[in-house]
């Protein structure tokens, strides 16, 4: 009888060690998987701050510009088989980062026509304009992005409707960005009668990378529901 009662309690023992270790490998996993989310996090908002000081940086550059005379815009327009060729020159700084970066901007041929040689700061400043507000739809997506590994570290769970709400605006970041580089210059060359060619009002390529942020808001909101009816259960 003594022999039987203590391999009982042996096995008791080593059933609770056997849980004791499980939860220990669990709890491990968790640790790590935090890690990882917080260095994302972290990677992300390092390239967030750096992206937004560049578009401020292209904001302020563009204000500025708007205020320079029209004398120092120089445009040389290039026949080619595709189209006119074009670069614009701004000769008002001599030296520096700012005037390596500000000095010219090219025009891939098919973009210009011969009347955009008669307005060149009008051609770089709509150009700097297009970017700039193309520039918002990336800074929001980043935002949004680093949003969720800092929701995922503070609620410990990636699956709440905060998360779902930021990748859902990621999918309206991407496609602002596609549609407004894609379409407002154009649309302001052909305003002033320089373009040579249309914009599109709907391409349904703006739609296809933000449809796929929608889908995956939705699996996260689905996500969200399942693990709430888990805890309620428990």
């Amino acid at each position: 009888m003594q022999i039987r009662r203590k391999a009982s309690k042996g096995n008791e023992r080593s059933g609770q060690t056997v849980c004791k270790k499980g939860d220990g490998i669990m709890k491990d996993e968790k640790t790590i998987m935090k890690e990882r989310c917080d260095f994302l996090r972290t990677g992300f908002a390092v390239v967030f701050w750096a992206v937004a000081a560049f578009w401020l940086l292209l904001l302020i550059s563009g204000i500025w510009l708007a205020f320079q005379p029209a004398s120092d815009f120089s445009a040389v327009l290039t026949d080619t088989p595709a189209g006119m060729q074009g670069m614009i020159y701004f000769s008002g700084l001599k030296e520096g980062f700012m005037a390596y970066w500000l000095s010219e901007m090219r025009f891939d041929p098919g973009i210009l026509n011969e009347a955009a040689g008669q307005m060149p700061k009008y051609v770089y400043l709509a150009e700097q304009f297009s970017n700039t507000a193309a520039g918002i739809g990336g800074v929001l997506f980043l935002w949004y992005l680093k949003e969720v590994f800092r929701n995922i570290k503070k609620f410990d769970t990636p699956f709440i409707k905060e998360n779902s709400r930021a990748i859902f605006r990621m999918g309206i970041a991407v496609m602002i960005f596609l549609a407004v580089r894609e379409n407002l210059f154009p649309f302001l060359a052909f305003i002033k009668g320089i373009g040579a060619q249309g914009s599109d009002i709907l391409n349904i390529y703006w739609f296809i990378p933000g449809s796929v942020f929608f889908c995956l808001s939705a699996v996260f909101e689905y996500g969200r529901v399942l693990q709430q009816e888990s805890d309620e259960t428990l």
